[in-house]
């Protein structure tokens, strides 16, 4: 049995499908309204940042504070990221192309993936500098510390707020809130610091503190960057898996062979695939390119679906 060249069927995109009902359809209308939720969340995100980390910073020098410099400095990282983030929704919000026939969707990872290198380099800076400071400890006002970490802890809870019902819908947007979490810890480690210093006069809380912060925001940095790499090398979702598409396309009847079966990342929650169906000569084409589109969309998820369907020759 082989597969023949006539009777293919190329091209078959699910995201073009008539009836609207598909999750590609719903995506498509979705992602503006999305994209405009976003963008003002993370235009106050951004607003009360910005403020907060002009007066962290301001208090971590008249304070001798590592930590809320610390803090300053990640919420700087902060302000890049969400800067970044705005300008990937925008970007997201351009047409395609001839040039970019996808559009300007990949801004978003490339966004996220500056965030993340950003954010390490600023976690290794706090780590050397607190190892720095373990010797000679300095003195430290723990009362303007305390107070201005309060007013940290209370900016990052309302961040987080803002931006955690976008985070399942885009991967810019996770980014952002990650920085915000690291931020959320970072502003109880200080508190934390400040009240031991007021209370027991150790300074080395400080720097201690500081270390705690850059290690904990480290591994969640890790998972970002790993997820942006898997997807700028258009590998496999995680929450794909091959065997078991090849197995449910398998099952449709008429179709006789899956091959050269691609699953990929375009941006975050937009899936796409490609294959080859060979399929019996008595069973309609469409029919058949129908169900296997259906089972890609609405039980795996994929939104955009490429399928070659090849007749099999009998002999």
């Amino acid at each position: 049995m082989t597969a023949g060249s006539e009777g293919k069927y190329c091209g078959h995109h699910g995201d073009e499908r008539k009836d609207g009902d598909g999750p590609a359809h719903a995506w498509h209308a979705q992602s503006p309204k999305y994209r405009e939720e976003s963008r003002g969340a993370l235009t106050w995100v951004l607003s009360i940042t910005c403020l907060v980390m002009v007066v962290e910073l301001a208090a971590g020098i008249l304070t001798h504070s590592l930590a809320l410099m610390a803090d300053a400095g990640h919420m700087l990282s902060d302000v890049a990221a969400q800067l970044l983030a705005l300008l990937a929704i925008w970007f997201a919000a351009k047409p395609p192309t001839p040039g970019k026939t996808y559009g300007y969707y990949r801004t978003e990872i490339l966004a996220s993936l500056i965030n993340g290198v950003a954010l390490v380099g600023i976690s290794l800076f706090i780590l050397f500098e607190g190892v720095s400071r373990l010797a000679h400890p300095p003195e430290i006002a723990s009362g303007p510390m305390l107070g201005v970490a309060m007013l940290g802890l209370i900016v990052n809870l309302l961040s987080m707020k803002l931006l955690h019902q976008h985070t399942e819908h885009s991967l810019n947007i996770k980014a952002a809130y990650l920085e915000v979490l690291g931020d959320l810890l970072g502003s109880i480690g200080v508190i934390a610091a400040a009240i031991i210093i007021m209370i027991w006069h150790f300074y080395l809380a400080d720097p201690v503190v500081s270390m705690l912060i850059g290690v904990m925001i480290l591994p969640r940095t890790w998972r970002l960057l790993s997820e942006c790499t898997n997807i700028l090398m258009e590998g496999t979702p995680e929450h794909i898996d091959l065997d078991n598409l090849h197995g449910a396309i398998c099952q449709v009847e008429g179709v006789l062979d899956v091959h050269d079966i691609h699953v990929w990342t375009i941006t975050s929650g937009l899936d796409a695939m490609s294959g080859h169906l060979c399929i019996d000569r008595n069973s309609p084409p469409e029919k058949v390119l129908a169900e296997v589109t259906r089972i890609a969309q609405e039980e795996f998820g994929l939104h955009h679906t490429t399928i070659q369907v090849e007749l099999a020759d009998h002999k």
